[in-house]
């Protein structure tokens, strides 16, 4: 059986696991440097000897990224779809709308259906979204009264509040520099995609 991991470890260990699982290669003994600022090669290979040692990896000689798992570890992480522009009659999560993909916390986002879109644009500024970020939305086909939604209108999605009324949907700006989009809640151009339950940011 393999041996039990130290802290340092096993967080090296998910960081390899989470890239190999994202990125479809291992990280280079200097990515991996970089993420845990282990400023020595020479420390990022003691790390990687112990698991090799320990039996979870194998390492290829003389090649960059020539990391492989042995055994493969329970990941802490989910994998979030970020999507692109979508396409009209197709479900949410179809490939064709999926533009590539984050590694999350499992623990930070959980239950049902989770995906991510780019946020464009600054329509939703005074609610704390900003230009280029991306929210994690739950997929789910209704919304409370006041729920910040990812709604789709014909084939572009945009993030609003969502506000009904009289027979219409209302998806207001938290911004005074854009005016709300009104629309029948039963056109058939209009559905939520989901509600909003995260956001991340690069900084």
């Amino acid at each position: 059986m393999s041996e039990k991991l130290t802290s340092r470890q096993r967080k090296v260990l998910e960081f390899i696991s989470q890239m190999i699982e994202s990125k479809g290669t291992a990280p280079t003994i200097r990515e991996i440097g970089k993420k845990f600022k282990i400023t020595s090669t020479n420390g990022v290979r003691a790390v990687l000897s112990s698991l090799v040692k320990k039996g979870y990896i194998k390492r290829k000689p003389l090649v960059s990224r020539g990391i492989e798992l042995v055994r493969q570890m329970k990941s802490s992480f989910i994998n979030v779809p970020v999507l692109g522009r979508i396409s009209a009659g197709l479900p949410v999560l179809a490939v064709e709308n999926i533009e590539g993909s984050i590694a999350l916390d499992k623990n930070l986002f959980y239950g049902g259906d989770i995906f991510s879109l780019k946020v464009q644009g600054n329509s939703m500024k005074d609610a704390g979204i900003f230009d280029g970020d991306y929210v994690v939305a739950r997929q789910q086909p209704n919304a409370e009264k006041g729920d910040i939604v990812i709604a789709i209108i014909g084939e572009e999605a945009t993030v609003k509040k969502y506000l009904p009324e009289n027979g219409k949907v209302r998806l207001e700006p938290a911004n005074p520099d854009f005016k709300p989009i009104l629309i029948e809640r039963k056109s058939p151009k209009f559905f939520i995609a989901g509600k909003v339950i995260g956001l991340l940011r690069k900084i």
